[in-house]
């Protein structure tokens, strides 16, 4: 008798099947070839990560709630470093850079002087101008008439070049000068790690005061 074959992935049972004629060698090979495409179908082959696919782990965050949902608000706007449409890019069509990863403040104090850092896995801060030895760039630095600031106080760090190196990541959001202003300082931080994003709503009290966000890839 011939056995039977069923495919337990897709659930499909193999009907019974007529007594045939007994095989030559030719026909052995044949039956054996088929019966070998046949269970290479069942086979589930998982799909190849695509190259965005970050591996984050250990989100570490101090004196801040993260939210990790993004809820749609509508079109996006700019300046608020906010992904407002929900689609993994924050403010998207606004000058920003972009990249597979991507850390953005903004604050509504015009003269406040607010301060983005990111260090990456060799322990060196992003700057502006050129990448760090982990590919980090800082795209502008607020507020200043020649930072690219433009009256907007956001800063926005991005992976410049190549694949996010592995180690760990520290992201510090620092109150530098209140320069006349009351506080506190409300700071949106949002954050871009592969496919997933992170926000917080920060509240600084006084000079100094910083809020620090660390995860491994």
């Amino acid at each position: 008798m011939r056995a039977r074959v069923s495919c337990a992935l897709s659930g499909r049972p193999a009907s019974p099947e007529p007594a045939a004629a007994p095989f030559g060698k030719r026909d052995w090979a044949r039956g054996a070839l088929a019966l070998f495409l046949f269970a290479a179908g069942c086979l589930e082959v998982p799909k190849p990560k695509p190259a965005s696919d970050v591996d984050v782990r250990d989100v570490a965050a101090s004196t801040m709630v993260l939210e990790s949902a993004c809820s749609p608000t509508g079109i996006e706007l700019c300046f608020d470093a906010y992904d407002n449409n929900c689609n993994g890019i924050i403010d998207e069509g606004c000058g920003l850079e972009t990249g597979v990863l991507q850390f953005t403040i903004a604050w509504q104090e015009p003269a406040v002087d607010v301060d983005l850092r990111v260090t990456g896995p060799d322990g060196s801060n992003a700057r502006r101008g050129e990448p760090n030895e982990a590919g980090l760039v800082k795209d502008r630095d607020c507020p200043g008439g020649d930072n690219g600031c433009h009256g907007q106080n956001v800063e926005n760090v991005y992976l410049a070049e190549g694949a996010p190196r592995p180690g760990r990541y520290r992201v510090a959001v620092r109150l530098e000068d209140l320069r006349g202003q009351k506080p506190p300082i409300r700071v949106r931080l949002s954050a871009r790690i592969g496919q997933r994003q992170f926000t917080s709503v920060l509240v600084l009290e006084e000079r100094s005061d910083e809020r620090t966000l660390e995860f491994s890839l």
